[in-house]
């Protein structure tokens, strides 16, 4: 009688996975860090290339130009170019001010290297991304200890000319060689009650300071050091519980489009964009994984959000002034936890736009392990308190003393909500009646709220009032009126 053949277990994929289900994989064997970052190396370097080509006045092709290196390879820039007058209506008969035309330019950081610049248009199926801009690996995760400034330091000492900071960057380890250690040390038996995020790979929206990869907050110039001293809070906290720092992701330049600060300078030409202003002068523009021909999102952590949406990493750490996470947890459908300024330090250790408003996003494919992270980043002493930033030294009375990520895995079940009271703030969504970018985002909303919150949870729902919002007369009225409310409090948190 012949033997039945031994089932073949399929190898881990890092694809779709959750924490829980990459550490099992751990625990039994199936993987190791190593392999789960290699995994997420060959993905980068897969589809996070140039998925934008430049929008010319003539149509022209463009010379070759050579990109920085990202995950060991050459950027390769399209040399098609699309003629403006095909995506601009009656071109001709424009008279305002000059149009900025797209653009091949050497970089100010490395004049070696070039970047798109000026009206970009998304490649139709490019098959690529543009979701990271600096990846974690030696020789490329700076610009100024790039190639051999950054030899290892068991390869022998610097080559003449090496900056002195090199000598200690080179000391850190790169994202390959952290997980090599964490295999060393730990094997099958990783200690998850203190590195809960033992193996899972992160990116940051670039103006989260991270010591061992370039951190300017997606700006290009040529800075003298472009990495920090050390990391920010969030950042540390996450190295200390076992995670891989693995990429920065590309944002909207120093976290924001740039206002009019005055002076005597003013623009001389106008740049239209097809792909919103996600751009980075140094990273490039990120586009949509389910239409490259389209903005990756509606706010600066498009990178953040796009390189969670496609497996580049299996978390990510973005940052919203307004609907910086919001926006690209929508576009890009992963999960987020945006936690409110205070519980989750940003302003230490961070590039922001705007002190008052700046808060920190988590970003991964499931709320569960959006939960987790968030209990991740809680330090065992301080708790959320972050002492580079002011806003985290309020009373911890909205903390939960029990982490958050068991509310995040409950069933379901038809009433589980009964008895919980859950407000509505309408005016995080009232928006202009002509507006096509938050109209439907808000009419889904205001739908699943009440047919999953209510209906099927059966929470009791009290919506908040503003003038522009018309009243929901199924939902009870917050007492509390959070004009009033505001009217208090200005004049007290942001006296100018």
């Amino acid at each position: 009688m012949m033997k039945k053949p031994t089932e073949q277990r399929e190898p881990f994929r890092v694809e779709e996975a959750t924490v829980d289900q990459l550490h099992q994989a751990i625990k039994s064997g199936e993987t190791t860090c190593v392999n789960i970052v290699r995994q997420y190396l060959d993905r980068i370097k897969a589809y996070n290339g140039v998925s934008s080509m430049l929008v010319t006045e003539d149509g022209n092709d463009v010379s070759p130009a050579i990109g920085a290196v990202r995950c060991e390879q050459q950027l390769s820039f399209p040399t098609q170019t699309v003629k403006a007058s095909t995506i601009l209506p009656d071109l001709d008969k424009y008279q305002g001010s000059p149009l900025e035309f797209g653009r091949m330019e050497a970089t100010a950081s490395d004049p070696g290297v070039s970047q798109q610049f000026g009206m970009l248009v998304g490649i139709r199926d490019a098959g690529q991304v543009n979701a990271l801009a600096t990846i974690n690996i030696r020789g490329e995760r700076s610009v100024t200890c790039r190639g051999d400034f950054d030899r290892h330091i068991s390869d022998g000492p610097l080559p003449s000319g090496a900056p002195p900071v090199c000598e200690h960057f080179r000391r850190l380890p790169d994202a390959l060689e952290r997980a090599a250690e964490l295999d060393e040390r730990y094997g099958r038996e990783p200690d998850l009650e203190n590195m809960p995020m033992y193996g899972v790979t992160f990116s940051f929206k670039d103006p989260f300071d991270t010591k061992d990869m370039r951190s300017t907050g997606g700006g290009d110039a040529k800075y003298d050091v472009d990495f920090p001293a050390r990391d920010h809070c969030l950042v540390e906290q996450l190295r200390n519980k076992g995670a891989i720092i693995l990429a920065k992701a590309v944002n909207t330049e120093y976290n924001g489009r740039a206002g009019n600060p005055g002076g005597r300078y003013s623009p001389n030409e106008v740049l239209p964009s097809v792909l919103g202003y996600q751009r980075s002068t140094w990273g490039g523009n990120p586009s949509n994984p389910y239409d490259t021909t389209r903005s990756a999102s509606l706010g600066s952590s498009s990178g953040s959000a796009v390189s969670v949406s496609t497996n580049l990493v299996m978390a990510s750490l973005g940052e919203e002034t307004r609907a910086s996470t919001r926006g690209p947890a929508n576009h890009n459908a992963v999960a987020l936890i945006l936690p409110h300024k205070a519980l989750l330090g940003f302003d230490g250790g961070a590039i922001g736009a705007d002190i008052y408003c700046d808060r920190t996003g988590i970003h991964c494919r499931t709320i569960l392990d959006c939960a987790k992270v968030l209990d991740a980043l809680k330090d065992p002493d301080e708790g959320y308190y972050d002492p580079r930033d002011p806003f985290t030294t309020v009373p911890r009375s909205s903390v939960l003393p029990v982490p958050y990520g068991t509310f995040a895995n409950t069933p379901g079940s038809k009433g589980a909500l009964t008895g919980t009271r859950i407000g509505v703030i309408r005016e995080s969504m009232v928006f202009h009646p002509n507006s096509k970018a938050e109209g439907p985002i808000v009419t889904s909303a205001i739908q699943e709220i009440k047919s999953v919150l209510g209906d099927q949870l059966g929470a009791t729902l009290v919506e908040s009032s503003d003038p522009l919002w018309p009243r929901d007369t199924d939902l009870e009225v917050m007492k509390t009126d959070f004009r009033r409310t505001l009217a208090r409090l200005v004049p007290v948190f942001m006296p100018d």
